[in-house]
């Protein structure tokens, strides 16, 4: 059996196995039977800490022990894998196989035809093996030894899964649950993947020692539905780690749970209290608070949900850990909150704890291969909030996290960030809510020649006379985000144009070629016109807008949530479409909540940034001074 280099890290192994109940405290040698020696079902949660870096992370053997429990294994092993780069896992499964053991895989296809070394080690020593799910993803990391023991997470087998990224993992040692997870690998096995799987009628919960367990495998169970369902009846407060979160039914119902725990602490008088403590006392608010993976945030931008959380004052954090093998590049080297985690009620009557290997997106609802873990009980639960409070401490506030201080970054100097901007610097001046813009919709065919309406815009005015790095700022109604800044979204001194004018069906090849009505926009929003992503859609009927910056700080509101104080379309021959504008009186914008500030704009024709051939129509002033 193959052993640890280092005579230190060989004893420390041991004694956590003898911790975790693998090993006897009578056992010397970790090649003894580790499956013989558990004494009783329980569920073993193990999570790696890989640091801010790499001189100060923290290793809790989780590899180690997976490679201690493969090489135990008497019988049989199944593997279910989506990467595969782990020379010590993978060499632990070959080993199995050489010597007689039972040993099967199922991997992902791109990885599989990627040429990735455990992939390509196998198929050298023919371990039988069976890939698939080649239009999305075979996304599982769970091992099934000995029909009795299982091993699963949120870690791929790799070695920056498990020294790079923030993983977590459990060990469950329970037959019913090892045969769930066996069933599951057969129809995989059997070239079943995705939606070909069907659901078998094996029970998906299980009393594992002083932990209820529930297992779900996507997309035949509804996970998704089983998550929804625990957000909605949390009662005291929702911790969560997450990668990948593109899913807007949980982002807008932890915007939703998150309002109706502030209004209990404002009645309750705990409104004052941090929403989260960094030693494990009760006295806190009730919450919804999260750390997010920085290299999703960026690369997914409007995706991903948090813009809307942030526009609905959830209290979060971008994680700390930079442990890449190439410093600074926290995309490929490492460096990744790589874990989908939520706690639930770890201060209340019924604890419990979400995780697995299922992402909060589409692909992994619909589509992917994945499975999911609801562990219910104080013991676990308490484990993982207590890693959730080493990562939120060890995480840096959104606007933190994203204002790039590059030098030379926004021409003169590095722009400020939101902690250096006070309520009113940055302000809503101008907005076009109608969208008319004289082109009929040739779509439509009711008779009643409808128009598109697809161009608005709004208007910003920094009124100070620096940049301002607005990234992850987003524009709400006060309920839900309309939009959001993705990062690195910088305003100069002055007016600042986001528009809305995609007319284009969104196409992955061809660029939007149609002419707008507006031009030299500083943000298009969803510039694609891709329908996964929102759009500005500004209300008509009832006007409310605020601008809130990543912290939940209201910077400036608009509208009194009736109908818009000045602009709109204007029938007439020809039909005209106005923008409603700020009145800057004495250098300064009144209050934006109050219909006296605002005016229809004056001008004869659309201003400079109106395209010529819609002057005649749309009168508006978008990115210039508005008109007197």
């Amino acid at each position: 059996m193959e052993q640890l280099d280092d005579g230190g890290k060989l004893m420390k192994r041991s004694l956590l196995l003898v911790a975790l109940g693998l090993l006897s405290t009578a056992c010397n040698d970790p090649g003894d039977d580790l499956l013989a020696l558990f004494s009783e079902p329980k569920v073993y949660a193990l999570f790696n800490a890989p640091g801010s870096r790499e001189e100060n992370a923290r290793d809790t053997e989780a590899e180690a022990l997976l490679v201690e429990t493969l090489d135990s294994a008497k019988t049989s092993i199944d593997v279910c894998t989506y990467g595969f780069s782990n020379r010590n896992v993978y060499n632990a499964v070959i080993r199995a196989y050489l010597r007689g053991i039972d040993v099967r895989i199922v991997g992902d296809a791109k990885h599989f035809f990627g040429s990735e070394s455990g992939y390509a080690e196998l198929a050298k020593h023919h371990v039988p093996l069976q890939v698939g799910n080649q239009w999305h993803i075979m996304h599982n990391k769970f091992f099934v030894v000995d029909n009795q023991v299982t091993f699963v997470g949120t870690g791929n087998i790799t070695t920056t899964g498990f020294d790079r990224n923030n993983n977590n993992w459990v060990i469950i040692n329970h037959p019913g649950v090892a045969a769930k997870y066996h069933n599951e690998f057969n129809q995989m096995f059997s070239g079943k993947f995705s939606t070909a799987k069907v659901r078998l009628g094996d029970p998906n919960t299980f009393q594992v020692g002083d932990t209820e367990l529930e297992v779900y495998f996507s997309p035949q169970d509804d996970a998704m539905g089983r998550i929804l369902e625990n957000v909605e009846a949390a009662e005291n407060d929702i911790e969560f780690t997450i990668f990948a979160f593109t899913k807007d039914q949980i982002g807008s119902r932890f915007v939703t749970k998150n309002r109706e725990f502030q209004e209990w602490n404002a009645a309750n008088g705990q409104a004052d209290l941090p929403p989260v403590t960094l030693d494990d006392q009760p006295m806190q608010q009730k919450k919804v608070a999260g750390v997010l993976d920085r290299s999703q945030v960026n690369g997914n931008y409007l995706y991903h949900e948090v813009y809307r959380m942030a526009g609905g004052g959830i209290p979060m954090r971008m994680d700390g850990n930079e442990n890449s093998r190439l410093p600074g590049d926290y995309q490929a080297g490492g460096g990744r909150l790589h874990s989908k985690t939520m706690m639930i009620d770890n201060f209340g009557a019924e604890p419990r704890v979400i995780t697995g290997s299922f992402n909060w997106s589409s692909a992994a609802t619909i589509a992917n291969d994945e499975t999911m873990l609801i562990m219910h009980g104080e013991r676990l639960t308490g484990e993982y909030y207590r890693e959730f409070e080493h990562m939120w401490g060890g995480g840096k506030s959104l606007d933190q996290a994203v204002c790039n201080y590059e030098e030379g970054y926004a021409e003169t100097e590095s722009p400020l960030c939101t902690k250096d901007v006070k309520v009113g610097d940055v302000v809503i001046s101008e907005v076009y809510w109608d969208g008319f813009n004289g082109i009929l919709d040739p779509t439509d065919h009711t008779g009643t020649r409808d128009y598109l309406d697809n161009d608005e815009f709004f208007e910003l005015h920094n009124n100070t006379n620096k940049p301002i790095d607005i990234s992850l700022w987003t524009l709400t109604n006060g309920y839900d985000f309309k939009m959001g800044f993705t990062p690195g979204t910088v305003i100069m001194p002055g007016y600042f144009l986001v528009v809305d004018h995609n007319l284009e069906t969104y196409s992955d090849s061809d660029s939007q070629s149609s002419v707008h009505a507006f031009k030299n926009a500083g943000f298009v929003v969803n510039q694609p016109n891709d329908p996964r992503m929102p759009r500005l859609n500004l209300p008509n009927s009832s006007m409310y807008l605020e601008i809130v910056d990543p912290n939940g700080r209201t910077i400036d509101a608009i509208g009194d949530r009736s109908a818009p104080f000045a602009g709109g379309r204007k029938i007439g021959t020809p039909t005209k479409g106005y923008s409603m504008e700020r009145i800057l009186r004495n250098g300064s914008f009144g209050d934006g909540t109050k219909r006296e500030n605002w005016q229809t704009c004056k001008l004869q024709t659309g201003g400079a940034n109106v395209n010529d051939a819609f002057k005649p129509i749309v009168i508006a002033s978008p990115g210039e001074a508005n008109s007197k």
